[in-house]
This record gives C-alpha cells, structure tokens and sequence, in this order.
C-alpha cells in the first residue's frame, strides 16, 4: 500500500511540475521570450484583448482594447487589421532584453487613412466620440471598413523591428512603440493617429 501511494504522490508531483512549466513565465530565456512573441501574435490575431493586455505594452492598442472590450464591432476591426499578420523571430538578445521580429502584414495605410479622412471631414471630434457609442453607427462604419481591409493586399517586403522586452510579474511583456505599432498594424495605426493629431 505505501508503495501504491508513494507512486501515486510522485506521478502528481511530476504533474505539477510538467503544468508549471506549460505557459511562458517571467524568466529572460529563449524558449520564454520565443513564446510571449507566439503568444503575443496569436493575442493580435485573435484581437483577445485579456492576452493582448498581458502580453503587449502598446499605446495605441490599449485605446482600441478600451472600446473593444465595450463594443464588439472594434474586436472585429482588430481582428481584420491582424488577420493576416505573419512573425518571425529573427534575433534574441537576453542580454540588452529585445527581441527582432520580421513583420508582414497587408498595406493597410491607404486603406485606414481614407477612412479617417472620411470620418474627420464628415464629423466634428465631439460628435464623432459621441458616435463611437452609437451601435449602429459602428456596425455601419465598421463593417465598411473591414470589408475594404479584406479587399487589400499582402505587402511584399516584410519589415524587421525591434521590441524591448520586460518581465511583468508572471510573464514577459513586449513593448510596442510607434514603428512597432505600425508594422503589425500594416500602417493602419499610423495612418489614423496622422489625420487626427
């Protein structure tokens, strides 16, 4: 019988530490920053906003998980913006804690800034806020939207960038800046931010 539980207690043991070291955790290595980079990507693509808040540091994007956790019709922009979103690792630098990633995404400047343009030449700022509550406004507008994004094309030539990686206090996060930003986002962030700065 002490036998039976001493197999038993030494099979959980072994368990627990196998579900222990399932996810990436805080730890600077390889295999961790290799998969918060996955799992960052698979966060866009998905625009899964409680994932994209734990394993992105981004500006821009934390505005739009703010209205997408209030307003479906923005998680499915994002999901049409990230869509087609490919990465590559190309380099890890433990020691200065980045990380080099190969960007490829479809050219959506154009795309996002005539959008914008639109909207700003239509509606004054405090109406076009007031409008971002509105539901049938944002099913209207960005329906319109997602469907010109699923009309464009791949870029060509991918674009590496850089992201400083810090530990958060049970993974690593990935800092997004605006270049970051806008390789993933295929241009469409620093299309938008341009017409309303």
């Amino acid at each position: 019988m002490k036998k039976v539980l001493s197999v038993f207690l030494c099979a959980l043991i072994i368990c627990a530490g196998f579900a222990g070291c399932s996810g990436p955790n805080n730890e600077m290595t390889e295999e961790n920053i290799t998969q918060t980079v996955n799992e960052a990507v698979t966060a866009l693509q998905e625009f899964d906003t409680e994932k994209l808040g734990k394993y992105i540091d981004s500006q821009t994007l934390s505005i739009i998980m703010g209205y997408a956790d209030k307003h479906e019709q923005f998680a499915e922009l994002g999901r049409a913006i990230f869509k087609n979103l490919q990465v590559e690792i190309k380099e890890i630098d433990i020691e200065n804690a980045t990380v080099t990633i190969s960007v490829r995404n479809k050219n959506l400047s154009e795309t996002a800034g005539d959008f914008a343009k639109k909207l700003k030449d239509t509606y004054s700022t405090i109406k076009l806020l007031k409008l971002l509550n509105d539901e049938s406004f944002l099913d209207q507008k960005l329906s319109e939207l997602c469907s010109q994004i699923e009309e464009d094309t791949m870029k060509k030539v991918p674009t590496d960038i850089e992201l400083k990686i810090t530990q958060g206090k049970k993974n690593l996060v990935l800092t997004f800046d605006e270049n970051a930003e806008n390789a993933v986002s295929g241009g469409a962030l620093t299309a938008i931010k341009k017409i309303y700065s």
